[in-house]
This record gives C-alpha cells, sequence and structure tokens, in this order.
C-alpha cells in the first residue's frame, strides 16, 4: 500500500514539473538581427513574443531586459526590398525594415529607439554602413507605452503609424524630427510625458489629434493648437485647460541634437471648481406686514390746560346757579 502511495505521489510530482516545464519558455528562443538579416532579405519575417529575445549590436533590443519588451502578442519585423532581392548598391537606399506591434509593447525607461537600422554591407567590393528606414507601425487593438525615448530621425523616412494606441508616460518622450509627414494614422495618441515636433511647418503630423494631459508637454516649431485636445475630463471638482508653457526649452535624447527652444511649448493646467449655490426663498414663506401707527401721546402742559378750562366750566356754572335761585 506504501508503495502505491509513493507511487503515486512520484507520478503526481512528475506531472506537475511537466506541466510547469511545458507553460515556462517552451517556446523561447534568442535571436540576433546581424543573424536573421539574411533570412530577414530573403523575404522571411521575423515574429517575436513575450518570451523571445533579439540581440543587436551586441545589445538586448527587444526582451524582458530590452529596449522593447513585448508583454503580449507579438512584435514582427520585416525587411521590405523596393527594388531586385539582395543589398546592392541598386536598390539599397530604397529599402525599409518593417516593425509592426500586433499587441502590446513597452519602450523602457532609460532606454531609446532611434527609428532606423544600421547595417554594414558590401558595396562595389567595399563594406559601407547604411542606415535604413524603419516603418514603425502599431495596429489597430494594439498599444505602445513610450517611457524611454522614441525618436523619429531626420534624413530617412522613418514613418510612425499609429492605428492603435500610444502612451507617452513620465519620463518617456517621442521625438519626431523630420520635417516629413512621418506620423500617421487613425489611433489615439496621449501625452502625459513629452512629445517634440520639430520642423517649422507642421507638416510632420498632419491632421493628426494629440490628447495632452495635465504634467505633459508638446514642444513645437510651428502652431499645432489645432492638433491639440485636452485630455483631462472635469470629472474630479477640477477644470483642466490648455495653455503655452514658461518651460520651451527640450532636451534631445541624442547630443548632436541637442536642447532647443521651441516657440510653441503647450501644457495642461488645472484649476478647482468652486460650486457657489444660490439661496433662494421657501415659495412657502411669507412676509407680514407691520403696520405701526403714530399715535401722539399728550404732553403735561396739554393736560394743566385741559384741567383749568374744566375748572372754570364748573365755577361759571355754579355762579349762574347762584343768581338764578336768588333772583
Amino acid at each position: 500500500m506504501k508503495n502505491i502511495k509513493r507511487g503515486l505521489l512520484t507520478l503526481s510530482f512528475t506531472f506537475v514539473m511537466v506541466m510547469a516545464m511545458g507553460v515556462v519558455n517552451v517556446n523561447a528562443a534568442d535571436y540576433s538581427l546581424e543573424d536573421e538579416m539574411a533570412n530577414l532579405i530573403s523575404g522571411t519575417p521575423l515574429t517575436l513574443t513575450s518570451q523571445d529575445t533579439l540581440t543587436y549590436n551586441g545589445e538586448q533590443w527587444v526582451g524582458k531586459e530590452g529596449r522593447l519588451t513585448v508583454t503580449y502578442g507579438d512584435l514582427s519585423i520585416k525587411y521590405d526590398d523596393a527594388g531586385t532581392p539582395g543589398l546592392d548598391a541598386t536598390n539599397v537606399q530604397d529599402d525599409t525594415v518593417l516593425f509592426t506591434v500586433d499587441g502590446s509593447v513597452i519602450l523602457n525607461t532609460g532606454k531609446q529607439f532611434i527609428v532606423q537600422v544600421k547595417l554594414q554591407v558590401e558595396l562595389e567590393e567595399e563594406l559601407e554602413d547604411i542606415k535604413l528606414p524603419v516603418n514603425f507601425t502599431i495596429n489597430e487593438g494594439s498599444y505602445l507605452g513610450v517611457y524611454g525615448t522614441l525618436a523619429m530621425p531626420s534624413g530617412t523616412n522613418s514613418v510612425l503609424v499609429n492605428n492603435g494606441s500610444i502612451n507617452i508616460t513620465q519620463p518617456g518622450a517621442i521625438e519626431l524630427r523630420d520635417r516629413a509627414n512621418i506620423y500617421q494614422g487613425n489611433g489615439n495618441m496621449m501625452v502625459y510625458g513629452k512629445l517634440a515636433i520639430y520642423g517649422n511647418s507642421g507638416s510632420n503630423i498632419g491632421e493628426q489629434v494629440i490628447n495632452l494631459y495635465e504634467n505633459g508637454f508638446v514642444y513645437s516649431e510651428a502652431d499645432v493648437t489645432d492638433n491639440i485636445n485636452v485630455g483631462n475630463v472635469n470629472m474630479d471638482g477640477y477644470k483642466y485647460t490648455m495653455s503655452n508653457s514658461e518651460n520651451n526649452v527640450y532636451e534631445s535624447v541624442t547630443a548632436t541634437i541637442g536642447s532647443r527652444e521651441f516657440p510653441y511649448a503647450y501644457t495642461v493646467t488645472s484649476e478647482k471648481i468652486t460650486d457657489v449655490v444660490p439661496v433662494t426663498p421657501d415659495e412657502d414663506t411669507t412676509t407680514e406686514e407691520t403696520t405701526t401707527e403714530n399715535v401722539k401721546n399728550p404732553e403735561t402742559s396739554d393736560g394743566i390746560l385741559l384741567f383749568l378750562g374744566l375748572t372754570v366750566v364748573g365755577f361759571a356754572g355754579v355762579a349762574l346757579t347762584y343768581r338764578r335761585l336768588h333772583n
């Protein structure tokens, strides 16, 4: 009997261990972008889940300790070859790397992602460094949380396409450096951190709506007032309004860009709402009017005159009666 119990206990323990091993890290894979580039160029996309890691130039770019962390769903990377397959001098400058979020991805605090891919390729029998633009797309129903800094560099034609939701959370920031139309899509951008819009025309954000919240900042070289919506709602006894910030200096994550004094800087301020309750009289309350009659009290001198007058009349009456009796 004891052997049977021991056998059942061992079987149960083994079953639990197998189940645990099946849940944790079964499909985890470690990738290197340099090693995967040949497959990417040939048209095979790379799909990363929350269990996978991707290193690039010896650093973990995607993973729990990486610049980007997939919390659920996946992040896919695909090479878009604009010309003939392969890296050659005739078409490589037109190629694009596609990053697509289908789920939820976080750009971690203290990390940065300059949205471009640097490669060293052999062109005309010489090794050259090239910068490929990245189309960074958030699909509908997907989410990008920016706690670090996401920078859209100038000169590479990279594009940020937001068809889902982007949340810039303190101390996070997004830098739209290019003058081209690099922010597109019909998604929702929520700015609790910082958004810097370079370019004096403002065309790099088109007609996209930016939801700005209290303690968030939008810096711009162009007047983008019409693009900004106050995200806070008046549900907690405060009124929120957009105003010009006195602090209009933004420090870029890239040293070569440095600090920039923007002519426009927007923020949201709050003011506590004070309710004034009007006092209205009760309808059943009637006002009684009190009429006071002015009655003049007789003075003392008037009383003496009245007494003397009555006395004279009395004496006159006595004299008249006496006279009639003796006639």
